[in-house]
């Protein structure tokens, strides 16, 4: 079934957790019912692999925790751990870079950043890329524990540049055992800020902006919840408040921008996620925000709210995706269409139904596809499985991509790439490889391109298991096939009005109200 951890898909989506924010898939190590089909030969390939024929970038038996981040060049960090092989020294912090074409820079086996020893279990860790095309990453080891007796998680940051030269020295910057776990990296302009735990178990999590040392250029200030760039340089953090669900804009010195938080929801996250939003960018500073919420005593429902750059909450209470007590709805994924101001919020249905949910918002909270929204793909299957979204984007067609995975089996998974237009129709749906195991995944949609990069896994009649990286570039994704435009493009404005009901010309500063010559109107934002 799926699973998410930290992840990020990017796209105009923040999260980068992005970052963007890539989600993860189904994060086993079962062997499954993959082991019964016949493994095919998998072999190093040169650049960005196909629909039709994934890349293999890497293969090795025990990859794990994967994370990617991209340069403004085009260049592609790609970071994960194996098992050192070593009793007691835990993993290894493996690197690769791609360049624009996806070829390996480091030479087939990448580059190994980091060999300390540390526990047999792990948190997750964080990477992102500076403007500068340099990489940073966040860990953990027990580098300072008694040999043999390896069990600290004290973390530690790392820069690489594209020549793998170790901007911060070989051991990193140790941040000392007052803290816990690898923190949460986030990259906001120019700007790092890291997330970092407390090793006392009652002590505060705390954000810090870090200077281009390492070092801590801010107090550390009490911070739980997740953040998104927003406009001036400042970003917009998300966490639990006295209220409930707040949001607050932060200036790059830690210090709040509105006079008061905004309320997201009353609703509070109640999972297990460290990172439980997914944000998205209103293209204005401001910021779409969807969680889970509690639905009846066993299920969820996703909830969509819109924060603006100026602190408003424009949904009023955030609103469910869809009305209804049936079923259980999970893992949102959200796009943002910046010119129609429209939001599109993809989601699992399970648990008697096996389907993709899908549901349109303008910027004020009105769902477009209506109060039961719309079933985006669906499939008849007694045994359970469903779908999975992976990322979703805005593209210039006016057409919404979703990427999603076909759950066929345990670690059977078909992932697939398609378009729907603005009244949940869908335009076209491609296949990507074959099945396949999807775990760790990201997902980025620059320009006119689509970029996914997984790890799958292969087990062959004698349950030998083979881990590897794979790669996928998808081009041209509007021509050739939706030639559609937006309707609002095609009609003939008639006036603007405020909503002191003052008519305009052109239109004002906050919300206006657009009258088209053929009687229809719309709302829309102007900052």
């Amino acid at each position: 079934m799926w699973k998410f951890a930290i992840g990020k898909t990017q796209q105009p989506t923040i999260n980068q957790k992005s970052n963007g924010m890539k989600n993860h898939y189904g994060k086993k190590s079962m062997l499954a019912l993959a082991a019964m089909m016949l493994v095919p030969a998998f072999s190093m390939q040169a650049g960005w692999g196909t629909a039709e024929t994934p890349a293999v970038v890497y293969k090795a038996g025990q990859i794990e925790s994967m994370h990617t981040a991209r340069t403004g060049d085009g260049k592609t960090y790609i970071s994960w751990i194996e098992w050192s092989g070593i009793m007691g020294d835990g993993y290894n912090v493996h690197m690769q870079l791609l360049d624009a074409d996806g070829n390996a820079m480091w030479g087939e086996e990448g580059f190994v950043l980091e060999t300390k020893p540390n526990a047999s279990w792990t948190a997750d860790y964080s990477l992102v890329a500076t403007p500068e095309g340099d990489a940073v990453i966040s860990w953990a080891d027990a580098r300072e524990d008694p040999e043999g007796n390896y069990q600290s998680q004290t973390p530690v940051l790392y820069k690489i540049n594209q020549q793998k030269e170790m901007l911060w020295g070989e051991d990193g910057v140790f941040l000392g055992d007052e803290y816990h776990f690898p923190p949460v990296l986030y990259q906001v302009g120019g700007d790092i800020y890291a997330k970092i735990y407390s090793a006392d178990e009652v002590g505060p999590t705390v954000l810090v902006r870090l200077d281009d040392k390492g070092d801590f250029a801010t107090e550390p200030m009490e911070f739980g919840g997740m953040i998104a760039p927003s406009i001036d340089g400042d970003f917009i953090g998300v966490y639990m408040g006295e209220t409930g669900t707040e949001a607050m804009r932060y200036n790059r010195d830690m210090q709040p921008v509105w006079s008061a938080p905004a309320v997201v929801s009353s609703q509070l996250y109640q999972g297990y996620d460290i990172e439980p939003y997914v944000l998205a960018s209103d293209g204005m500073g401001g910021v779409v925000v969807s969680f889970i919420r509690p639905l009846g005593m066993f299920g969820h429902m996703p909830i969509v709210q819109y924060i603006t750059a100026d602190g408003e909450a424009v949904f009023g209470e955030a609103a469910d995706v869809i009305v209804t007590e049936a079923y259980d709805h999970m893992y949102p994924v959200l796009a943002v269409d910046t010119d129609d101001q429209e939001i599109f919020c993809s989601w699992q249905i399970s648990l008697g139904a096996a389907m993709l949910g899908g549901q349109e918002f303008d910027f004020f909270g009105e769902r477009l596809w209506g109060d039961d929204a719309k079933v985006l793909v669906d499939k008849d299957d007694p045994s359970g499985f469903t779908f999975g979204p992976m990322a979703a984007g805005s593209l210039s067609d006016n057409t919404w991509l979703l990427c999603y995975a076909d759950e066929l089996g345990c670690n059977q998974n078909q992932m697939y790439l398609a378009t729907f237009n603005h009244d949940g129709d869908k335009v076209w749906n491609r296949q990507i490889g074959d099945v396949c195991a999807v775990i760790d995944h990201s997902c980025y949609l620059e320009n006119n391109d689509y970029y996914i990069i997984w790890i799958n896994e292969v087990t062959d009649d004698d349950w030998n298991t083979e881990r590897m990286i794979q790669t996928v570039k998808v081009s041209d994704l509007t021509s050739g096939v939706s030639e559609m435009t937006s309707d609002y493009a095609q009609k003939d404005i008639d006036a603007y009005y405020s909503l002191d009901g003052a008519r305009h010309n052109n239109p004002v500063k906050g919300v206006n109200i657009v009258r088209y010559t053929d009687g229809s109107s719309r709302k829309m934002m102007v900052k």
